[in-house]
C-alpha cells in the first residue's frame, strides 16, 4: 500500500485483475487509455459492450495548437473532432468510424499532421486535419497502439507505444522499426517525451524505462516503483528533470530525472490512478483521475483534493490541458466530453453523437463498434 492513501484499498475490480490481455469475458469493464499537452492515461475503463447508440468511452483527447480543433478517440463510434472548443462535436467520417480509437497526437510543427492509433486495427494518419485518413502501418502491423507521441527534435521522430512494444518513425509515420533494445518482452503503456527531450517508457507489470539516445538503449528507472503497471506520466513544464508516473499502485514523483522516485498520494481515495496531467501554465499543478473520482493538487503532489465535476461516478479514461487557453481542462468520459474553462471550478458534459451503426452492429443489436472490446 502506497503511503498517503485516506482510505483502504478493497480487492481490485475484475477488469484490473484481468489486466489487457485479449481473452476477457463479456460482461466486465476492462482497463482502457492525452497533445497540445500530450497527456495519456494508459489503461482506463469502459464498458466491455457499448450500449446501443453508443460512443463509447473516451480513451483519448488531443488539442490542435493552432485553432479550436479537439478531437477525442473513442472505444465504439471511432474518433470525433470538435471545432469550436469541445462545444459541439462530429463523428470523423472514414475508416476510422467504428473502430476503438486508442490513441490521437498532433504534430506540434504541422497541426495539419493528425496520427490516431486503435485496438487492433494498426494506425491511419491525416494530413489535411482531420478530412481524410490512410493507414501507416509499414512495419507496424495491426497492433493495439496505446500511446502516441512527437517528440520535435532535431530529428522528429514519432513513437508509438503498443502491445507488442515500442516502435519510431522518422518520417512522419510513413514507416515504422521496432525500438525495443533495452526493453523486456511485455507491452508498452505509455511513451512520454520530456521538456529537454528526455524520453520514457511505461510498461505493463516492469516499470519504467529511460531511453539512452547516445546508445539508442532503453534502461530501467525504477527504485521505489519496483515492477509497476505505469497508467501514464507528466512532465513538469518548468522543471526537465521533474516527472510523475501514474500507476495501478498509485502515484509516484521523481525530481531527478527518473533516479529516484517517491508515493505522492496524501488526499487520494484511491491508488488506482487512471490518467493524469500537468497544467502547462501552472507548474506543480497537476490533474488525476482515479477510479473514485478526480483529484487536483497545487504544490507538486503534496496535497491532493477532491475536484466536483458534475458527472457522478464517471471514469475519465484520458485528461487533456489547453496550453493556448488557460484554465481549460478536457475530461474523457463514457460517450461525452467533459470541459471546464475555469481551472475546474465549474465543467459542462456534451454528449457525443452516435455513431452510424455498421453491419455487424446491425446483426447483433448494435451491441458492439468494428473493435468490439474497446482497450484490453
Amino acid at each position: 500500500m502506497t503511503s498517503g492513501v485516506s482510505a483502504p484499498e478493497t480487492e481490485a475490480p475484475a477488469f484490473a485483475r484481468y489486466g489487457r490481455s485479449r481473452q476477457v469475458p463479456w460482461l466486465l469493464l476492462l482497463a482502457l487509455a492525452a497533445p497540445r499537452l500530450a497527456v495519456r492515461g494508459a489503461p482506463m475503463f469502459a464498458p466491455a459492450e457499448s450500449s446501443p447508440g453508443s460512443a463509447g468511452a473516451v480513451l483519448a483527447l488531443a488539442i490542435d495548437p493552432s485553432s479550436s480543433a479537439v478531437y477525442a478517440g473513442t472505444t465504439a463510434g471511432g474518433l470525433y473532432r470538435s471545432g469550436d472548443g469541445g462545444e459541439h462535436w462530429a463523428l470523423v467520417e472514414g475508416p476510422l468510424a467504428g473502430l476503438s480509437v486508442s490513441s490521437v497526437a498532433i504534430d506540434p510543427a504541422e497541426p495539419s499532421t493528425v496520427y490516431a492509433g486503435t485496438n487492433g486495427a494498426g494506425l491511419f494518419r491525416s494530413s489535411d486535419s482531420g478530412k481524410q485518413w490512410t493507414e501507416s502501418n509499414s512495419g507496424l502491423a495491426n497492433l493495439f497502439v496505446e500511446t502516441l507521441v512527437i517528440d520535435p527534435g532535431p530529428p522528429k521522430v514519432v513513437y508509438a507505444a503498443t502491445d507488442g512494444g515500442v516502435f519510431r518513425s522518422l518520417d512522419g509515420g510513413k514507416s515504422w522499426k521496432e525500438f525495443r533494445e533495452g526493453l523486456p518482452e511485455v507491452a508498452v503503456t505509455v511513451v512520454c517525451v520530456a521538456p529537454g527531450g528526455a524520453v520514457y517508457a511505461g510498461t505493463r507489470s516492469s516499470g519504467i524505462f529511460k531511453l539512452d539516445k547516445s546508445a539508442m538503449k532503453w534502461s530501467g528507472a525504477n527504485g521505489a516503483l519496483g515492477r509497476a503497471t505505469v497508467r501514464g506520466f507528466a512532465a513538469d513544464p518548468a522543471e526537465p528533470s521533474t516527472l510523475y508516473a501514474a500507476t495501478e499502485a498509485g502515484l509516484f514523483k521523481s525530481t531527478t530525472a527518473a533516479q529516484a522516485w517517491s508515493p505522492v498520494n496524501a488526499g487520494l481515495t484511491s491508488t488506482s490512478v487512471l490518467a493524469l496531467a500537468a497544467d502547462p501554465a501552472s507548474p506543480g499543478k497537476l490533474y488525476a483521475s482515479t477510479v473514485t473520482g478526480l483529484f487536483r493538487t497545487s504544490n507538486g503532489g503534496a496535497n491532493w483534493a477532491a475536484v466536483e465535476t458534475g458527472s457522478g461516478g464517471s471514469f475519465f479514461n484520458a485528461i487533456a490541458i489547453d496550453r493556448g487557453s488557460r484554465g481549460t481542462v478536457f475530461l474523457g468520459a463514457d460517450g461525452a466530453v467533459v470541459k471546464s474553462s475555469d481551472g475546474g471550478r465549474t465543467w459542462k458534459s456534451v454528449k457525443l453523437p452516435p455513431p452510424a451503426p455498421s453491419e455487424e452492429d446491425e446483426e447483433s443489436g448494435g451491441r458492439t463498434g468494428r473493435a468490439g472490446l474497446g482497450r484490453k
